[in-house]
């Protein structure tokens, strides 16, 4: 055998939950409230409400163009 060594990768969920926190973050900053429901949505996705405002989360990784339209659904552009 081999010594070869694992890397361990960051999954698309990390990657998620940390656009989840900077939302989060964004929204303590801005004195609105933050809410995220995985329950509700279809399959993986997550429901995320910024005050009274909601949209919908997708289950896989969040790129750049999908961010945009997210922070901007929620107010936070």
């Amino acid at each position: 055998m081999s010594d070869s060594q694992f890397i361990e990768t960051e999954t698309d969920m990390d990657k998620r939950d940390r656009f989840i926190a900077a939302l989060r973050d964004e929204a303590k900053a801005k004195n609105l409230g933050f809410r995220v429901e995985t329950g509700r949505g279809k399959g993986g996705h997550a429901m995320v409400w910024v005050g009274e405002t909601f949209t919908t989360l997708p289950s896989r990784e969040i790129d750049p163009k999908t961010a945009r339209k997210i922070r901007k659904a929620l107010g936070l552009d």
